[in-house]
């Protein structure tokens, strides 16, 4: 049976579209086979995986439109017009996309997600009242299960947006895992705080849900219960391979108030991993629970990646070479970053496995 795992901050530009590709494609590389989910309204992470493809509006009318392709487009056309959680007659055949990895799919995100948002939003409120609309909040979970289940993988990433929506809610809390990208910024400190607070307010309103709809069941798609594995402190400069000091006081106290903010509001609700698990799984690290990575930023190299449509640990040097157009000093400062990008990821990925045994 597939885990889901949500890559979610409803602070922005904290690289997690970025993430949720690169941590797919080392789980990949690892021999897991996976499902990014873009859920994201903006539609980042199938642009990133699409590339120039995704600029042409008569190229991407044309993908969308296509029965051969499963993209959220048709899905929450279905959905918004009251189709139960299954795969319908025009997409029980229809493929998700492929990306550049073999084991390594994409079900692509559409800007009518934000309709199905506010749906959701609604639901939850009015469920009770209006039992007609009782069934919206967990068909999207229920469906993506079914996605992971027939395309038998072993993890599904969820993108989600950087908002506090009803899909937001309905996907992190139908999901079995979540990790919190981050930057070493005032912005981010400030949203550790209020995500401590938004998660187990929605923690209370799904479980009044379900016991208000009848849906307080083991089976039902929203369980109700994701288990936070950890942050991934990232966007920073480095020095001598370790964060710049301006930067390293910004992720002491990220560190600082997830330790004391927000995993204790998650271990109120049984939402996050064992600490002792989560040591075992950084043992020999440089890490100290919650921490899962550091990234540090990706500068020229992220252009490279972007138009190549791959993470940039996986960027040959001959493509370092000829698509960043560098030679000499400069080229080996970009093949060494991307080594140690690797070496970040493959750890991160390690981590990941381990943790959701």
């Amino acid at each position: 049976m597939a885990k889901s795992i949500c890559l979610f901050n409803h602070k922005g530009g904290v690289s997690k579209t970025t993430t949720a590709f690169n941590l797919g494609w080392i789980l990949a590389e690892k021999g897991k086979k996976v499902i990014i989910v873009d859920l994201d309204s903006q539609c980042n992470l199938t642009g990133l995986v699409l590339g120039y493809d995704a600029i042409d509006e008569n190229t991407m009318d044309v993908f969308y439109n296509s029965r051969d392709n499963l993209t959220m487009k048709t899905i929450v056309e279905d959905l918004i017009s009251g189709l139960p959680p299954e795969l319908s007659h025009r997409n029980d055949t229809s493929k998700i996309h492929k990306t550049k990895h073999n084991k390594l799919q994409l079900l692509p995100g559409h800007i009518d997600i934000a309709e199905l948002d506010s749906q959701i939003s609604v639901s939850l409120k009015i469920a009770s009242g209006i039992p007609a609309t009782k069934n919206i909040p967990g068909n999207l979970p229920a469906l993506l299960q079914k996605i992971a289940k027939r395309e038998n993988a072993d993890y599904m990433l969820y993108d989600l947006s950087p908002n506090v929506g009803g899909l937001n809610e309905v996907a992190l809390m139908s999901s079995d895992f979540f990790i919190v990208p981050t930057s070493p910024d005032y912005f981010c400190l400030q949203a550790i705080g209020s995500l401590s607070k938004n998660i187990v307010k929605w923690h209370k309103e799904i479980k009044r849900f379900k016991e208000d709809n009848g849906f307080d069941n083991n089976d039902y798609s929203i369980a109700n219960k994701p288990k936070f594995l950890g942050a991934i402190q990232q966007r920073y400069r480095p020095r001598n391979d370790k964060p710049a000091t301006s930067f390293q006081q910004w992720i002491d106290k990220i560190r600082e108030a997830i330790n004391n903010k927000l995993v204790p509001a998650l271990d109120s609700i049984d939402c996050v991993i064992e600490r002792e698990k989560v040591e075992k799984a950084l043992a020999g690290s440089e890490f100290a629970p919650y921490d899962l990575a550091h990234i540090s930023d990706f500068n020229s190299l992220i252009a490279i990646s972007q138009q190549l449509s791959k993470p940039i640990f996986s960027l040959s040097d001959d493509e370092i070479k000829n698509t960043g157009r560098v030679f000499g000093h400069a080229e080996l400062t970009m093949t060494g970053s991307r080594d140690n990008f690797l070496k970040a990821f493959e750890a991160l990925g390690d981590r990941v496995i381990a943790l959701t045994r």
